[in-house]
């Protein structure tokens, strides 16, 4: 009895491990808003640890910095240059007008992704817009984690308020008439290891 007891406890453990989060690796995006400004996001995944990189190209005004959800401290923690600054995510707030009230989330289905095998195509609409968001399972981040780090993102927020695990892909967001708000489109995913130094 207690042998069979053993195996089941290892076998639920080896389970657990086999579905923890399996990809390490680099995903680079360009955004579009709607007032004409364009950034580059790039995303550093290593386990249960993410950050985010945002960068823009526009002479004087270039801008890099990196972002760092901090669990542990519940902030953010924002690097530029040298400078290292921890946002506490009570300061953190969406958009005026953002808000995912009454929103609903429709499956439309798989979809094709060079990068990844499992990518689902959702469509999420509040009363303000519509968003089509591409979001694969491959890469296991569970967003109702890190819900007070986005809050002005549909996509992540879609996912954080589905509880479902993933990773938003391409993002359209349009207004009711049509217009694009934003336009977020995946450019590479590169698999590799990842230094613990850009979560830090």
């Amino acid at each position: 009895m207690n042998k069979i007891t053993l195996l089941l406890i290892i076998f639920l453990a080896s389970m657990k491990t086999l579905s923890a989060q399996n990809f390490e690796g680099v995903i680079e995006m360009h955004q579009v808003t709607t007032n004409g400004l364009e950034y580059d996001l790039k995303w550093y995944i290593k386990g249960d640890k993410i950050a985010y990189e945002l960068s823009t190209k526009s002479g004087a005004d270039a801008v890099q910095m990196r972002f760092v959800p901090l669990k542990s401290s519940n902030s953010m923690l924002m690097i530029s240059g040298n400078t290292k600054t921890e946002i506490p995510t009570d300061k953190i707030t969406a958009p005026v007008g953002f808000s995912m009230k009454g929103a609903k989330l429709v499956d439309k289905g798989n979809s094709a992704n060079s990068y990844f095998k499992s990518v689902k195509e959702w469509e999420i609409t509040t009363d303000k817009m519509i968003a089509k968001v591409e979001v694969t399972t491959d890469v296991g981040i569970n967003f109702a984690e890190y819900k007070q780090f986005f809050k002005s993102d549909y996509g992540l927020c879609a996912l954080a308020e589905s509880g479902k695990v993933g990773f938003p892909l391409n993002i359209t967001i349009k207004d009711k008439v049509g217009n694009i708000l934003t336009k977020t489109t995946l450019k590479k995913v590169t698999r590799m290891s990842v230094s613990d130094s850009f979560f830090q």
